[in-house]
């Protein structure tokens, strides 16, 4: 049974939540035995519960861990965007532009103002404007921001629709689900966001790429959500993964984008069978699934073999089909580029530390 669903370097995200476990255990080694027939059959029995209570309960604990800090993977280079259409004199937000990573202050980056920009287009073959083939990581180390964003427009694209509303004069209506301290629960949020982004180059975006591009204009959904996190915070230096929880209650990248709990698995606690069943239910039952890989530094021969796969330590990853025969499972890179083919749930339990399931 194959579950299919339409996604340089080091990577840390995460704080703690004290309301968002379900309960949880290991396979049996029944269950092993039995192989994969009691494999589908679990699947089925974890989305019919999803479905009818609105979480994830495969009989294991999704709890927010709080990871250590660390480096953060992003690529150098990346996509390009081209602003060639002319247009009216257009509206900018009133808050000031968030800063830009600390690395590019001072230098030939500035912002530039996408003059077409729109916030959804669909792309030739998309079944609709919000596709996990939108996302593209640029210059800044918020692969976790990046592979949520993935997760969610694969498992419900109408979600990411209903968080901008372009006003049709430059700006745009963005909302993210942000907690006031550690005891409240996600609200919604809405600022004011004008098309201007940072640049590499004219024409080009620094951090998250824009879309697809048409007659109708630029997209820039994925950069929009970006730079609305980063207007949160003051700069885009402080929404990269080691930073984001300083000042800022964060409890996962899918909870921001929904305002439902994130969970939390260590791959470690779990056998190999569970592992399948965790993301080929949430797959399955349309929950937001990334996962995130082990911090490699130090470790050349482990860097090595995971590299060759296209697995990049302390990176974030939006699986997109698991196999339960071949018992593999593919995997988006936010990047927008080196995805990881389906790789045996052995090796894949080697290079990835956690599972996290969204609402």
């Amino acid at each position: 049974m194959a579950l299919s669903h339409s996604t340089r370097p080091n990577r840390n995200t995460a704080a703690k939540s004290a309301d968002t476990e379900t309960q949880a255990a290991p396979a049996s080694n029944r269950q092993s035995r039995m192989g994969n027939a009691f494999l589908q059959q679990l699947v089925g029995q974890a989305v019919r519960q999803t479905q009818g209570q609105g979480r994830l309960d495969t009989k294991m604990s999704f709890g927010i861990e709080e990871e250590p800090a660390g480096k953060h993977q992003y690529p150098e280079d990346g996509g390009t965007t081209t602003s060639t259409a002319t247009a009216p004199a257009r509206q900018q937000q009133k808050d000031a532009l968030p800063q830009l990573r600390d690395t590019h202050q001072g230098g030939a980056y500035k912002y530039g103002d996408v003059k077409d920009g729109k916030a959804f287009v669909q792309g030739s073959g998309d079944d609709k404007a919000v596709s996990p083939n939108d996302v593209a990581q640029g210059s800044l180390g918020d692969c976790y921001l990046l592979a949520g964003m993935a997760a969610v427009a694969r498992a419900n694209p109408e979600a990411i629709q209903k968080l901008i509303k372009d006003k049709g004069d430059g700006t745009f209506e963005v909302t993210l689900y942000i907690r006031r301290n550690r005891y409240s629960r996600p609200t919604p949020v809405t600022k004011i966001i004008d098309a201007q982004l940072p640049e590499k180059t004219p024409g080009t975006a620094l951090y998250a790429k824009t879309g697809d591009k048409s007659a109708e204009g630029t997209e820039m959904w994925t950069a929009l959500i970006e730079k609305t996190v980063a207007q949160h915070k003051g700069s885009y230096d402080t929404i990269q993964g080691s930073k984001i929880g300083q000042g800022f209650e964060f409890n996962g990248a899918t909870e921001l984008l929904t305002g439902k709990a994130e969970g939390y698995q260590a791959t470690a606690n779990m056998a190999e069978d569970d592992i399948l069943l965790a993301i080929g239910a949430a797959l399955e039952s349309k929950k937001p699934v990334t996962v995130d890989s082990y911090d490699m530094t130090g470790n050349e021969a482990l860097t090595k073999e995971a590299n060759a796969l296209n697995v990049y330590g302390n990176h974030a990853y939006a699986p997109e089909k698991v196999d339960m025969d071949a018992r593999t499972i593919a995997l988006q890179n936010p990047w927008g580029s080196s995805h990881v083919k389906p790789l045996d749930v052995a090796l894949f339990k080697k290079f990835y530390k956690a599972i996290r399931v969204g609402g």
